[in-house]
């Protein structure tokens, strides 16, 4: 059966305030009219790659089944007016597009919204304002908000992804569009330095300087808030879950930098969406991926070619879920399905969080002396004895302890060179990283679910980071990350607030390392981390009260860091066990 597509190049939206941006249209060439998908994005619609293979939904293939696709230039980026200042425009341009593409003789009223990345926050923020005929919505590897996990978690910036994510796809074209001048090429100097040895840039201090603002004037402002305050409460569109009255396809990678968003958009539309309709039409992929990269290997590890975004034909899965949402029924998808990694394999579940998932705390043991995978450390089902030793270590932000995999965005993000699972030898040599191993597994233990770390701590300094992450030890010694998190000590009481360590008082620190699916095979040994700093993934704290933002190398202090893990003050890793 043959088909006709009419394309329209560059078409004109005008927005609001009279500021036109540019949009693509593909629709059947023939009837009409018809459910409308719509993509708008910063990274420029005339580019297949950005437009079409990141997004896993191909427009031809839309087409051909029955939809129109609008593919637009977000405001200030390539063929669209105005200028570019993130998330800040989103809702009203969504709202005015949407308004926009309803009201074109090629639309049946039906609109839905697909893409990953900031191509998710368009689409959530023009959601939070429930536009009349928005039906379903696909947000892909993208946060729920944009203070926590998107540009900070923890409280720690998240350094690795907004400086790259500003060199490689942010400022180039900005550059091109501001006037010849001094000011541009001071902005274009500062471009190339960054992209000619990005960890150069990522070590110089202050983060917060002149020529960072000049070329982005927005990672200034960024950095000016450092708490969750109004600035970014006012661009949060998880708070308004309760409000959209979507469909939603939720696709995440446990490797990704906004996994934590992509679970948490899912559970929050599933419970607060205003209608049953909505709630009940809430569908979860989680596959074994990073940000950028949807393919079968993953940092040091391949995951076979099950593993990879093709095996499941994303678009023909997007085209089922917005064609069940258009016409009104639900859709032929699993609510859950998960890649179970370790087993290699994709699951179908019910729900997320599993309610089947067990708590199990594994407990940090030591004679006083984990520094290292050569030290003493031990992970134990067994509590300690009341007067266990406490180990303790030197953390010098001069000298961070360095980001080996995880949920990373650093350089070769497309094709997933450091982000995954690493191998950790080289962390694990050094003395200022306490290791916890425990024995051989008898049998396979499976964790999905989010692990949580209760730290009882102490440090010398008014403020410091706390580092952990889980891993995996092969037969052979080989050890690989599994899933990683931070806590920067003056947010442990929350990010809206800062509050300074007392130097030497132990406090409990409790804090996610992130969501996993991680099959731990038997005569593995399951291992935990803890350290003070993983950078460049995230910035260093200068370990004094200064603000991290404006800290230079002199501000830089040592501290000595105290883990305890005696019977009042047991130190444990909880892991949510799925049994057999």
């Amino acid at each position: 059966m043959s088909f006709g597509v009419r394309v329209e190049r560059g078409v004109a939206v005008p927005m609001r305030d009279g500021t036109v941006l540019r949009a693509d249209v593909w629709h059947p060439a023939e009837g009409g009219p018809w459910p409308t998908l719509l993509q708008r994005l910063p990274y420029d619609k005339s580019s297949s790659f950005m437009a079409q293979h990141i997004v896993g939904l191909e427009p031809l293939q839309a087409v051909e089944a029955g939809f129109a696709v609008v593919v637009q230039d977000t405001r200030g980026r390539y063929s669209s007016g105005g200028g570019f200042n993130p998330y800040l425009d989103e809702t009203e341009d969504g709202l005015d597009t949407i308004a926009w593409v309803r009201a074109q003789p090629f639309c049946d009223g039906q609109v839905g919204m697909y893409g990953a990345s900031y191509i998710g926050a368009t689409q959530l923020l023009a959601a939070r304002a429930a536009p009349e005929g928005l039906i379903a919505i696909a947000p892909q590897l993208t946060a729920a908000e944009y203070h926590d996990v998107w540009s900070y978690s923890g409280g720690a910036l998240q350094l690795g992804f907004l400086l790259l994510w500003i060199a490689e796809s942010l400022a180039p074209v900005d550059l091109l569009r501001r006037p010849a001048g001094p000011e541009r090429d001071r902005a274009q100097a500062t471009l190339l330095e960054i992209l000619r040895d990005p960890h150069a840039a990522y070590a110089r201090l202050p983060l917060d300087r002149d020529e960072l603002a000049e070329l982005a004037p927005y990672y200034r402002e960024w950095l000016s808030h450092p708490d969750r305050d109004v600035f970014w409460q006012l661009i949060d569109p998880s708070g308004a879950h309760g409000r959209m009255n979507v469909a939603g396809l939720h696709i995440g990678g446990w490797h990704d930098i906004f996994l934590p968003g992509t679970l948490r958009n899912y559970a929050g539309l599933r419970s607060q969406a205003p209608s049953e309709w909505a709630r009940q039409n809430q569908h979860l992929i989680v596959g074994p991926w990073a940000h950028g990269n949807l393919g079968d290997y993953q940092g040091d590890l391949w995951y076979g070619y099950g593993g990879a975004s093709a095996a499941l034909d994303l678009t023909a899965t997007h085209l089922e879920f917005f064609r069940a949402a258009a016409e009104g029924r639900p859709a032929e998808l699993p609510p859950v399905k998960i890649f179970v990694m370790g087993a290699n394999a994709w699951r179908e579940e019910m729900e997320w969080p599993l309610s089947r998932a067990k708590e199990t705390a594994f407990y940090l043991r030591s004679g006083g002396g984990a520094n290292s995978a050569a030290g003493d450390g031990r992970l134990d089902r067994a509590a300690p004895s009341p007067d266990e030793p406490a180990d303790h270590y030197l953390a010098d932000p001069a000298d961070p302890v360095p980001t080996a995999g995880g949920a990373t965005f650093l350089p070769g993000v497309l094709f997933g060179r450091n982000s995954g699972q690493k191998e950790q030898s080289a962390v694990e040599r050094r003395r200022d990283v306490l290791v916890y191993t425990s024995p051989p597994l008898e049998s396979d233990l499976e964790v999905t679910g989010e692990v949580v770390i209760e730290l009882h701590a102490a440090s010398s300094a008014e403020d410091c980071d706390w580092t952990a992450r889980l891993v995996d030890v092969h037969p052979d010694g080989t050890a690989y990350g599994v899933v990683d998190g931070i806590l920067r000590a003056r947010y442990r009481h929350g990010t809206d607030r800062q509050v300074p360590l007392t130097p030497g008082e132990p406090e409990l620190f409790r804090f996610p390392l992130g969501s996993t699916s991680q099959v731990f095979k038997a005569g593995h040994r399951i291992r935990l981390q803890v350290a003070s700093s993983n950078f460049p993934r995230f910035d260093r704290s200068p370990q004094q009260w200064t603000p991290p933002a404006t800290a230079r190398e002199e501000d830089l202090r040592p501290a000595r860091q105290t883990v305890f893990h005696d019977g009042p003050r047991a130190s444990r890793l909880i892991l949510p066990v799925i049994e057999s």
